[in-house]
């Protein structure tokens, strides 16, 4: 099985909402789509739980919950067994690659490994201008499903992107 870890700063939000997006489509997906995802963060506090308003963005409309999520941080050990490491940020992909150089090669941007990289002739849709998918933490509910949407994009590309690979 290949694993994905999708990375945020607290993994309160931004991070398990594209982990659950892409465990769901990868159920869609025949036997052969050996990819499983989970996810993690740079900054966890301690006894965080998910954000209330990610949880209620992913139930409205896309009935998924992510309530249950518990965040944890980053660990050596999983760095070394993904397969890809997916950050929602530029700056998480630097922090990283600052913490574990030799993991360089599987290490990318959400968008940057959905998309391509920003600004390049491959992008096709104008959400892949930049890098980052921004933090909604403490925003209103508006802001985590406009947050939610910009990512289940970038995962539903990353899943065809997988799969024609």
């Amino acid at each position: 099985m290949k694993r994905i870890i999708f990375i945020c700063t607290g993994n309160t939000c931004r991070s398990p909402m594209a982990m659950a997006f892409f465990n769901g489509f990868a159920c869609l997906e025949p036997p052969e789509f050996d990819y499983e995802a989970s996810s993690a963060g740079l900054a966890v506090s301690k006894n965080a739980a998910s954000s209330e308003n990610a949880v209620l963005a992913m139930k409205d409309p896309w009935s998924i919950d992510i309530s249950s999520h518990r965040p944890h941080l980053l660990s050596e050990e999983e760095v070394a067994e993904a397969t890809l490491l997916l950050t929602m940020t530029l700056s998480h992909k630097h922090y990283i690659l600052s913490m574990f150089p030799g993991a360089y090669q599987k290490v990318y941007t959400l968008k940057e490994y959905a998309y391509g990289k920003p600004g390049s002739m491959e992008n096709e849709n104008i959400a892949s201008v930049t890098a980052d998918i921004a933090d909604p933490y403490g925003s209103s509910l508006w802001a985590y499903k406009l947050c939610a949407v910009e990512i289940g994009q970038a995962v539903e590309k990353l899943v065809e992107k997988l799969k024609n690979s």
